[in-house]
């Protein structure tokens, strides 16, 4: 089913779903009840199509660099039609769930065995079937004192183990909402993932590639002198909107190829 007839019946949808059960004649109370309850279910099963539908177009722009931040902004203006996650939100959303009065008294061994219950709730949340294990390694265990410095480590072990790949289906999975509130329909999904890490940008450029083809390094502003050379990335020295938009017509052509 295309993302516009699921829209359409997401759409044909809300009324009955959003629909105040207990306002009308008592004695009908049972049967609105059900009407709403199974409109619910229905639309829980076209959002999980729509997700599977934004996986199968989506394009990831993995942006680093001194200007990511302005080049993200401007790409996901309505102009351009892009969505902007952060890749670190997951991780920071596993650390974040850990009790904060552990930080800096628990080792950082036992904090992954926490982890590694949190992390498979969130394979659940995403549909993940199966997944390489985590396992704790003595190159992790240093002292954090926060969720905040718990956040890389997470990430580092994740990407290791596990693979950044999953940062790309919690990225599409997060996007959900707002492009169904947008009216998202074009054949082309560009999510935009940005980092301050150039070790982590090309992790994901690479893990990304065991979802779709189409995943793309960009350079915004300054980045390391050996970056542009080994990474072969798209570069944009100086973002303006028309910069911008010149990149990303470049991704779409390559994407639509």
């Amino acid at each position: 089913m295309s993302l516009k007839k699921i829209l359409e019946e997401i759409e044909t949808n809300r009324a009955t779903a959003e629909m105040n059960a207990e306002l009308g004649p008592e004695n009908t109370r049972v049967g609105r009840m059900g009407i709403k309850r199974n409109a619910v279910e229905l639309t829980k099963r076209l959002k999980l199509q729509y997700r599977k539908e934004l996986m199968g177009s989506v394009a990831f722009i993995v942006v680093t660099g001194t200007a990511r931040d302005q080049f993200a902004q401007a790409a996901s203006d309505d102009k351009f039609g892009c969505f902007s996650v952060d890749p670190d939100s997951m991780f920071a959303e596993i650390a974040s769930k850990i009790d904060a009065r552990l930080y800096g008294r628990e080792s950082t061994k036992h904090l992954f065995n926490i982890v590694t219950n949190l992390l498979q709730d969130k394979a659940m949340e995403l549909d993940i079937q199966s997944y390489d294990g985590l396992m704790f390694n003595e190159r992790y265990n240093i002292t954090v004192q926060s969720a905040a410095e718990f956040t890389p480590v997470v990430r580092n072990a994740v990407s290791e183990q596990v693979g950044s790949e999953i940062v790309g289906i919690n990225s599409v999975n997060s996007i959900v909402d707002t492009a169904i509130k947008k009216g998202h329909e074009a054949l082309v999904t560009p999510v935009i993932l940005t980092t301050n890490d150039e070790r982590f940008a090309v992790t994901l450029n690479k893990d990304l590639k065991r979802l779709t083809t189409s995943v793309f390094l960009v350079a915004a502003g300054k980045v390391s002198k050996t970056f542009k050379k080994d990474t072969g990335c798209l570069s944009v020295s100086n973002v303006t909107e028309d910069s911008v938009g010149e990149t990303l017509v470049e991704i779409r052509a390559k994407v639509l190829s």
